[in-house]
């Protein structure tokens, strides 16, 4: 069992982030100058990386950094699509979003920090379809099977595994990293070290092997959003092999022939070399300080799945999380080639509000020649987002 597609969407927060809105004409060159560029935090957060545990696969890998907390006035409107995406992804665990100090996902786990009692997670966990599953260290771990998730918390911490989240999940190596019974990641590879103390901690922060100017030349990439005050700033660094040749120009050439939203909306680009690694930086512009569309708040649930193969039916439960608008949840039975297709059901069609302990059934011999089910958040005639989707194991 899984979701359709989840770690494409993960991974995507690195490698898909251009947009289309504020670009310039065709034809038009940012200009380049100084910048002054709030200093980033510590890179606190690669703690949690292992050393060797990319060893497994060779597929493309990521880290995202986040400081959720609430924003104070207008911001990147890039940012708050990004940081909608970190929320959907987010189960609820007793505690809201804006109310982590940080939040860390790699491929292995997701790490939420803050100042927060154990117990408040637990306490929640009990309402819901995880089990105690024993300790590792000191952390209590607790499981669950319909889509297989693991949790481990104690005080101040929780480490989240998810099939439909993480390529390659690995709880216990994540724990080991954080509390240091293990080498890291950083330092074992001197291009990850170079790279993460570069671009520090920031509000918003994507780093991985597939760089989003240069994916075919670049070894490594970061992005990152710092805000400050009123202002907001778009941060990438790129580090180039001794094979690449001016790493400032390849980076102002992928800007200006790819149009890179955020960058080239700026008024001014600010290109700096430090050895083979290249940082652009800019003022970004803000979107309105006024309330966001809900579909950039998606909620933040912990879902129940169950699939009955004599009935071809999908039983889903709202377990924890907040009380929601029924008419703004809605499903989709997709077909095994679909593309760009969506057909927006109503979820719980006799509901006006779905909260925790709520269920529906979802009939998917209504559509012979679909594989699976796409939950989606947002108003009816719209694509929306899609908050999950589970594809069945139906045996042969």
């Amino acid at each position: 069992m899984l979701y359709r597609g989840a770690t494409a969407v993960a991974i995507g927060l690195t490698t898909g982030l251009s947009g289309c809105t504020g670009l310039p004409p065709l034809g038009d060159k940012p200009q380049y100058g100084r910048v002054d560029i709030p200093d980033p935090g510590p890179p606190e957060y690669r703690r949690w990386l292992p050393a060797g545990w990319d060893s497994d696969t060779d597929e493309d890998w990521f880290l995202t950094y986040v400081e959720p907390g609430p924003f104070d006035g207008p911001v990147p409107e890039e940012l708050v699509s990004r940081r909608a995406a970190q929320r959907r992804d987010l189960e609820y665990l007793g505690i809201g979003y804006e109310n982590y100090d940080s939040l860390t996902r790699t491929t292995l786990a997701t790490v939420r920090e803050g100042t927060f009692s154990a117990d408040t997670v637990r306490s929640a966990l009990a309402d819901s379809g995880y089990e105690s599953d024993g300790t590792y260290r000191d952390y209590d771990l607790y499981a669950r099977s319909d889509i297989p998730r693991r949790v481990a918390v104690r005080d101040g911490v929780v480490v989240s595994t998810s099939a439909s989240l993480h390529r390659t999940p690995d709880l216990e190596a994540t724990i080991d990293a954080g509390d240091g019974h293990t080498e890291r990641y950083h330092e074992v590879d001197p291009t990850f070290e170079t790279v993460t103390d570069a671009v520090g901690a920031s509000r918003l922060l994507s780093i991985g092997d597939h760089p989003s100017l240069n994916p075919t030349v670049a070894a490594l990439g970061a992005d990152a959003f710092r805000v400050d005050g009123d202002a907001a700033y778009h941060v990438l660094l790129e580090q180039y092999p001794e094979t690449v040749e001016q790493p400032g120009e390849r980076m102002k050439s992928a800007i200006e022939d790819e149009h890179y939203t955020g960058m080239t909306a700026a008024d001014t680009i600010d290109i700096s070399v430090d050895g083979r690694l290249a940082t652009a930086g800019a003022r970004v512009q803000l979107q309105p300080d006024e309330p966001r569309d809900f579909v950039h708040d998606p909620p933040q649930i912990t879902w129940s799945v169950a699939f009955d193969a004599e009935t071809s039916t999908v039983t889903l439960r709202h377990e924890l999380g907040p009380e929601l608008d029924a008419d703004r949840l809605w499903y989709d039975l997709v077909p095994v080639d679909a593309v760009n297709r969506i057909e927006n059901q109503p979820l719980w069609p006799d509901r006006d509000t779905v909260g925790p302990g709520d269920e529906t059934t979802i009939e998917m011999s209504d559509r012979p020649d679909a594989d699976g089910v796409d939950v989606r958040w947002g108003p009816k005639d719209d694509p929306g987002m899609g908050l999950f989707s589970y594809v069945p194991e139906r045996g042969d």
